[in-house]
């Protein structure tokens, strides 16, 4: 979760950079947002986290595209719900839960790998009229 967190805070930064530069630009970004000024600056320094309701608010109320605020990057395509809900998880995970799933994933993803490739065995080998 803090990974989103960090996103979040990192993509509102960018976008009072960028839409609301120089003095008062906090003060603006509150009104646009419909939010104290106090409020604002506490997620800007992390104080405050920004939850999945603020930022889908956040998104609609600027116009942005659902979920482009937990973007994986500045400046990538925003992420798909999904993987926002994936990371969200996935951070909350203990760290031994964490290596205990990406084990479970890689083995699933090699069995995933050895099935195909046995069916397109099948396929190949299958007579003609089969």
């Amino acid at each position: 979760m803090e990974h989103v967190r960090r996103i979040r805070r990192d993509r509102l930064k960018r976008i009072l950079d960028e839409q609301f530069p120089g003095r008062g630009g906090q003060a603006s970004l509150a009104h646009v947002l419909n939010r104290q000024t106090g409020y604002i600056s506490r997620c800007l320094s992390g104080e405050k986290p920004i939850g999945e309701i603020f930022a889908r608010h956040i998104e609609q109320s600027l116009h942005l595209p659902t979920y482009w605020l937990d973007g994986e990057r500045a400046d990538g395509p925003p992420v798909e719900a999904h993987h926002a809900t994936l990371l969200e998880r996935f951070d909350a995970l203990t760290p031994g839960q964490k290596v205990e799933f990406l084990e479970l994933l890689e083995y699933v993803h090699r069995r995933n790998d050895e099935i195909f490739r046995h069916l397109q065995q099948k396929v190949v080998a299958a007579p003609e009229g089969a």
